[in-house]
């Protein structure tokens, strides 16, 4: 496995944080919004587009919009546009990624959840398509999360502090098998619990699998998807 150390001497108690670039933020924060309100102005012109064909749907709701002819509906529809457009921003916001790395621990945080790893546990970290991976000392996967940022960032983050970097990627990509009903070598609890996972995976129940994936972690087993499908290996 070949990796990157820090050589440099670090500070005691000092934490490097990585999360979306400033210009990242505005971005998001800002475009959102924006669009919502010129999606909204625009609602009561393309409701009575809409309306004059017979074939499109909500006919009924689509003339009761076009049929107002106030300037308050513009209004309304702007707000609203607003409104669903800081939502979508605000929910952007919770599913990036922000990770903490010090010489004692790396911290990630995505939506309501944190989880911490010490150093010492932490054998290699990479990026892997748009994902963070943690590689624990036994050989089994501490933490798979979603990371939109600048792959250098981490990879200068955590070197800086002394954990070892995977920079060609996945150091047991060639270990993973890809998981199908009653694999052989898995056993049967392992074997439910994957189908179980593969269950919420299709149902695109996100919390389900990644606390069932937590398990198999639990239990010696690291599973990466691909779509719905499952590879694992032991560690």
């Amino acid at each position: 496995m070949q990796t990157r150390r820090s050589g440099a001497q670090r500070g005691a108690g000092s934490i490097t944080v990585v999360h979306l670039s400033a210009a990242d933020r505005w971005i998001l924060l800002t475009v959102p919004p924006a669009l919502g309100i010129a999606l909204g102005y625009f609602v009561p012109a393309i409701a009575g587009w809409a309306a004059a064909l017979p074939w499109f749907p909500l006919q009924g709701p689509l003339e009761l919009i076009a049929s107002i002819e106030q300037e308050w509906i513009v209004l309304l529809t702007a707000a609203l546009g607003l409104i669903a457009g800081c939502w979508l921003a605000s929910e952007a916001m919770k599913d990036s990624l922000a990770i903490s790395v010090s010489d004692e621990e790396a911290t990630l945080k995505i939506r309501h959840s944190a989880q911490s790893f010490p150093r010492s546990e932490v054998a290699a970290a990479f990026i892997e398509g748009k994902q963070l991976v943690l590689v624990g000392r036994t050989g089994v996967e501490l933490a798979r999360e979603p990371y939109d940022a600048d792959p250098a960032r981490a990879e200068q983050a955590f070197i800086r502090h002394g954990y070892a970097w995977s920079a060609a990627g996945d150091p047991f990509e060639g270990h993973y098998r890809l998981w199908v009903r009653n694999a052989p070598d898995l056993t049967p609890a392992l074997n439910a619990l994957l189908e179980a996972r593969e269950l919420a995976l299709r149902g695109k129940e996100a919390d389900a699998a990644r606390e069932m994936k937590r398990e198999a972690a639990r239990l010696g087993l690291s599973v990466k998807d691909k779509g719905t499908m499952q590879y694992w290996r032991k560690a």
